[in-house]
């Protein structure tokens, strides 16, 4: 089970997976050994930090050696009460790749051999920190790292990708309908100066699961301010002026400033959640105004399949209230109908602005 911080909240492979990682450690990347390790003691410190190498999660080793190596980890073994020892062989001072002299790795394993590990021992005091600092470097650059890594989003990627999205202000957060993170998978899309149809017609697609039809143009009547409304007294306003701004009435028509977006075919269940008041309406609110950046209102047409138009029932309430299930509300999901309908019926209307 994964928790909110995004840690697992067991043992990550439990007793099978420590056994696997100690038997076969050859069959595992060098890189994912010591993210599972990582995962597995969150109470030690990351490798290649400033602490002492006794707190850190493993100690890396890379035994002389001049043959070719066959795998990223020689041998690994777990510990109980400090790190666990991981041998590498594909970085160290005194492997066949090493920069040292071959003399030096001809001398440490005739060493080796006679049991002296003083100097292999003490070779090791840099080959953990090399290794350790090259999985930092590694890990640096890996932004889903920190992502995975982080409770609240505060990596630093994270907080550049708010940014380009518009989000990156702290009194902006979690005011939406939708969560953050949402609208972080789409920055991709989010942060083009220029918004375009297709671009929402993707977002909104994608995130609902239902196919999307957007209709340009459709136009939308504007209320007009007082002062720009042309009036008989002797005013110099530019609406007041006959031939140059004058308009008739308290509405002008705007053919540019509304779209038209289909939903569906959908479900009933998929249906009701769109409608107002409802989960999906919010959401689908939230998109809206979030990529349009507020400059159009959008007439929201909902589909329903066919199939799923429900008879009507006559309730004395709505819901659970009503006693016999849930009723039909007018104007939303009532239809008469004495026999299948032959079309996805469109009817559903109600405009976001």
């Amino acid at each position: 089970m994964v928790t909110k911080s995004r840690q697992s909240s067991g043992d990550v492979g439990g007793k099978a997976m420590r056994k696997w990682m100690e038997e076969e450690p050859w069959n595992i990347g060098f890189f994912q050994m010591v993210r599972i390790l990582e995962r597995l003691h969150p109470d030690r410190k990351p490798v290649g930090i400033f602490v002492p190498p006794g707190d850190e999660v493993v100690r890396f080793s890379a035994p002389p050696d001049l043959t070719f190596p066959p795998s990223e980890i020689r041998s690994f073994v777990e510990s109980v009460s400090g790190p666990a020892c991981m041998d590498v062989s594909f970085m160290g001072l005194n492997t066949v790749n090493g920069p040292m002299p071959r003399s030096y790795t001809e001398g440490l394993l005739e060493r080796a051999r006679e049991g002296d590990q003083a100097t292999l021992d003490f070779f090791d005091l840099f080959n953990h920190r090399l290794i350790s600092l090259f999985y930092r470097a590694w890990k640096k650059y890996r932004f889903f790292l920190a992502y995975e890594e982080s409770a609240d989003g505060s990596d630093g990627m994270t907080g550049r990708l708010y940014s380009l999205i518009g989000l990156g202000t702290p009194a902006l957060n979690n005011r939406m309908a939708i969560a953050d993170e949402a609208a972080l998978h789409y920055a991709g899309l989010l942060a083009h100066r220029v918004r375009s149809v297709e671009g929402l017609r993707q977002i909104l697609t994608h995130y609902f699961g239902i196919r999307v039809e957007i209709a340009q143009f459709s136009g939308a009547w504007v209320k007009l301010p007082l002062e720009q409304r042309t009036t008989l007294d002797e005013g110099e306003n530019f609406s007041d002026s006959l031939g140059v701004g004058t308009v008739v009435g308290d509405e002008v028509w705007d053919q540019q400033g509304a779209m038209t977006v289909r939903l569906g075919p959908m479900s009933i269940d998929r249906y009701r959640d769109f409608l107002p008041g409802s989960k999906g309406y919010w959401e689908l609110e939230a998109w809206l105004r979030l990529y349009s950046r507020q400059e159009f209102d959008f007439t929201i047409r909902l589909l329903l399949a066919r199939d799923e138009v429900p008879a009507t029932v006559l309730a004395t309430g709505f819901g659970e209230a009503a006693g016999v299930g849930q009723g039909n509300r007018l104007g939303y999901e009532s239809w008469l109908k004495v026999k299948p309908m032959n079309r996805d019926p469109d009817e559903t209307t109600y405009v976001l602005g």
